[in-house]
């Protein structure tokens, strides 16, 4: 693949499970029944556009690891994601079990593993991050300059007091 579409499009994922966990929590504050759906669709398109962004990176893995990236982050990044999109994916199947009957017990257990799924969510995101900023991976560095050569750059000014 020569363009890598998984950083492209994983921030909606993590932006929609986050915004659907904050729409469901107003919703079952408020007791406004139109934010828990709301957070119910969010929900799903972020599930729908995680599944999509793992498939993408399940797809670039092995490039991934050729370019340098040590095996062990990248499948560290895999595990968390897995483990996410289970969650998420246990979450919409309680959400749709629950559809309107909201009892405290309901809200106690959706609100805790939506907790968790924020939990995993973040280190995935963490560790996701880690493998771009630390090991450089979907980055593509420009060549270097010849020896001896400029590099076409100048230094910053340095300032005189």
């Amino acid at each position: 693949m020569s363009h890598p579409i998984h950083p492209l499009i994983v921030h909606f994922p993590i932006a929609l499970l986050f915004t659907s966990v904050f729409f469901d929590l107003l919703g079952i504050i408020t007791e406004y029944k139109n934010l828990r759906q709301t957070g119910f669709w969010l929900l799903i398109l972020g599930l729908i556009g995680g599944i999509v962004a793992a498939i993408f990176g399940f797809w670039v893995e092995e490039a991934v690891e050729a370019s340098g990236v040590p095996e062990l982050a990248v499948d560290r990044h895999e595990t968390f994601a897995v483990m996410t999109l289970i969650v998420f994916g246990i979450l919409l199947i309680i959400r749709w079990w629950i559809r309107n009957r909201w009892s405290v017990r309901d809200r106690v257990i959706y609100l805790s593993g939506a907790m968790v799924g924020l939990l995993l969510l973040s280190i995935t995101g963490f560790y996701g991050g880690e493998l771009v900023y630390r090991y450089g991976a979907g980055v593509t560095m420009p060549p270097s300059p010849p020896a001896g050569t400029s590099s076409g750059t100048s230094s910053p000014p340095s300032i005189n007091r």
